[in-house]
């Protein structure tokens, strides 16, 4: 991706995440805090490009099935953070840029982690956070690994902390359906927000996927095999998961404007109400394009969850189940692979927890 230039201190772009983070109102000040957190968001492409590639190396070595994407923060998501996070500075947010690998097995995630840990990285390893070992309360597993970027030939770029996401399969397969859910539903069910039947199904729902991937180690298991079985059931018969979860997927209409040959980034913008998803792609020459697409797009949608939308787009007026992102990856397959939630396809969720009810329901 293009080398895009700061053109702003980072003085004034933690004032803007400061303005962001409170103001509700559109006004002039909204709109130059906007393009502060837009210029500060990618200023972050070319050195998460530059990781992104090593990830791809250090994954490929492990699981040659494994699926490696980078993707810019949506700006929804970066100032619902800011406001959540009252303490943390914009230009110390750790995720703005960030890239994942997808791997087969919780021994390929932590043999990725250790290829880290044992190279002499010219980036600075600030903090692991590994929620494989201590998933987070809403279910959430995954392994963080947080750089500070450094570059003798780039040096405008040290400093920007960029995250490397490495999760399995199943986890992948488990974020997905809350990723689907909160975005059917209007709920942030990521963060642990939203109704208290949804944020326990999905606590149970990662205990069984955590016993279906069988971890050389145990986290968090404080019940046993049928009673996570049985009172899978008994919220699935309350809530109708697997019925909606397979409507969702039945009911979306993909619009896909792709080059599949020499696309390199994939703007995917998904309007759960319709459901509809629209991709378009964009060539590595076109990545000032794409970006500029992807800021224009963002603006159709609610920057605010739960508040009203700025009134640019009075057609999407309250309409916050509304997504884009822009991805970068190899192949558009890999788009459908490490970003079904936008397909709203849950299909190897529903499988997992299903085979683990079946086996487990009548268990102690």
């Amino acid at each position: 991706m293009a080398h895009s230039k700061l053109i702003y201190s980072r003085r004034a772009i933690d004032g803007a995440g400061e303005l962001l983070a409170k103001v509700y109102e559109e006004g002039p000040e909204v709109e130059d805090a906007i393009a502060k957190l837009n210029n500060w968001r990618s200023f972050h492409s070319f050195p998460l490009n530059t990781v992104t590639v090593d990830l791809k190396q250090k994954a490929n070595r492990i699981d040659q099935n494994s699926h490696v994407v980078r993707r810019l923060k949506r700006s929804r998501s970066i100032i619902s953070k800011l406001w959540k996070e009252s303490s943390m500075r914009l230009t110390q947010m750790q995720d703005i840029g960030g890239c994942r690998a997808v791997l087969n097995s919780i021994d390929a995630v932590y043999d990725v982690k250790n290829q880290y840990l044992q190279s002499k990285s010219q980036h600075e390893l600030v903090r692991v956070d590994d929620y494989i070992r201590s998933p987070k309360i809403s279910g959430y597993r995954s392994l963080h690994l947080i750089y500070r970027f450094k570059s003798k030939g780039y040096p405008e770029y040290d400093r920007l902390l960029l995250e490397i996401q490495l999760r399995t399969s199943i986890q992948h397969a488990w974020a997905t359906a809350v990723e689907t859910v909160g975005a059917m539903s209007g709920q942030a069910l990521k963060s642990s927000e939203g109704e208290a039947e949804w944020l326990e199904y999905f606590q149970f729902a990662s205990l069984a996927l955590e016993h279906n991937e069988k971890p050389v180690f145990s986290t968090i298991t404080p019940h046993s095999r049928g009673v996570i079985a049985r009172r899978l059931a008994s919220l699935d018969k309350r809530l109708q998961v697997e019925k909606k979860l397979t409507a969702y997927r039945h009911a979306l209409k993909a619009t896909e404007r792709v080059d599949r040959k020499e696309a390199a980034y994939f703007l995917l913008v998904l309007l759960p109400e319709q459901p509809q998803l629209q991709i378009f792609s964009f060539t590595r020459q076109q990545s000032d394009l794409a970006l500029k697409e992807y800021e224009r797009f963002e603006r159709l949608i609610p920057l605010y969850g739960g508040r009203d939308q700025l009134p640019l787009f009075p057609e999407l007026e309250n309409y916050t189940g509304a997504q884009a992102v822009l991805v970068g990856a190899e192949s558009f397959k890999s788009i459908r692979d490490s970003y079904p939630n936008y397909y709203l396809d849950t299909e190897a969720f529903v499988h997992q927890v299903d085979q683990f009810v079946r086996r487990y329901r009548r268990a102690p």
